[in-house]
């Protein structure tokens, strides 16, 4: 299942926001970032990147020499930049696309967590991303036989099926998912591919 929702309004992303925020968004951080670090790169492309604790925690478990982190909120970018500053690191408030097409030849991954669902079409992103990196580590909320996403910021609702058709619809080989049960209002996938 892949829905289009009917939204409207304006959601305004210029603030900051952390994934700690939230208990099942802190252990979706944390696997995501094992998940990318058990591939061992060395450049990630993180072109919507929220708060970076993705990648943090990815480099906290092998380091990662050259990361770009890309962000439409710069109070997300200037926190990032204040406490994450090392060679061989570089911050840019941009979208997606102009993020990914800054980076000078493939990364070994490129991120795109919890944006996807965001997007009026994400497969433009998924597509430009696959010239852009030899892994892809996504994840979305996952959702529940009859549930409907409710988050007034989301464009698209997927079930695990309709995910990964998309990804594949791309040109994206799944290599491994991971599924994330919450007694909250999401259950989360979180996919890689090749």
């Amino acid at each position: 299942m892949r829905t289009l929702l009917e939204r409207s309004g304006v959601v305004d992303y210029q603030v900051e926001r952390h994934n700690e925020a939230w208990a099942d968004h802190q252990a979706r951080t944390l696997v995501t970032g094992a998940l990318i670090a058990w591939l061992k790169p060395d450049s990630v492309i993180d072109p919507a990147c929220g708060d970076g604790s993705i990648v943090v925690a990815a480099d906290r478990a092998n380091s990662i020499k050259s990361v770009l982190f890309g962000d439409l909120s710069a109070p997300n970018i200037t926190y990032l930049e204040s406490s994450q500053r090392r060679h061989g690191w570089e911050f840019g408030v941009a979208t997606i696309a102009d993020t990914i097409g800054a980076y000078p030849g493939p990364a070994d991954v490129v991120v795109l967590t919890e944006v996807l669902e965001h997007l009026p079409d994400p497969d433009v992103v998924l597509r430009l991303s696959r010239f852009a990196g030899r892994y892809l580590v996504v994840s979305s909320p996952v959702m529940r036989p009859g549930q409907v996403d409710t988050n007034p910021e989301h464009l698209w609702q997927f079930d695990r099926q309709g995910y990964q058709e998309m990804l594949e619809g791309a040109g994206w080989a799944v290599q491994q998912y991971t599924f994330l049960h919450f007694k909250s209002e999401y259950d989360f996938g979180i996919w890689i591919c090749s």
